[in-house]
């Protein structure tokens, strides 16, 4: 018994650095290159893409871009309901709902995020994100606030090869 409660400081502090190592790295996670791309820079942009959050749609089925493509998308919340934008393969898009489901979950209640592949809107807002798409495939673009991708919020996001017309 005497070993055990000597354990319990030690257990402690290595549970402490654990979770201190863990934070880190699901902080950087939503900041740097994720296997479909990085965040761009407004000198890169190749082109800007519109788009209006109203109940649930953002009044597009599909987008296409080429892969080394980057995009402006800028997204206008002309709904009475808060919105975000996000761009991810399907296991992103699963993760930021499941994150999104328990910040609303909290007992704030708040959804404010800092993905680098999310914007968050609030009715009225414009937002902006800047994405640079790295490789061909088919990803999604999703609003993530609970409900809305269930509700239909989502489309595919078809990217071509950088020599193909989209």
């Amino acid at each position: 018994m005497k070993n055990s409660i000597h354990s319990l400081p030690i257990l402690a502090a290595f549970s402490a650095s654990l979770l201190a190592h863990a934070s880190v790295a699901w902080a950087d996670a939503g900041h740097g290159t994720v296997s479909f791309g990085k965040p761009g820079s407004a000198a890169e942009v190749d082109r800007t893409i519109e788009l209006t959050a109203d109940g649930m749609s953002y009044g597009i089925d599909s987008l296409q871009v080429r892969a080394g493509e980057t995009i402006r998308f800028v997204i206008e919340n002309g709904g009475e309901l808060n919105h975000d934008f996000t761009i991810g393969d399907q296991a992103t898009q699963a993760e930021h709902r499941a994150k999104m489901t328990e910040m609303m979950a909290s007992s704030s209640g708040m959804m404010d995020h800092d993905d680098a592949n999310a914007v968050f809107l609030k009715p009225g807002e414009t937002g902006e994100l800047i994405w640079t798409f790295s490789k061909t495939g088919r990803f999604e673009f999703a609003c993530n606030v609970p409900g809305h991708y269930e509700a239909g919020m989502h489309g595919p996001i078809t990217v071509a090869e950088a020599d193909v017309d989209t």
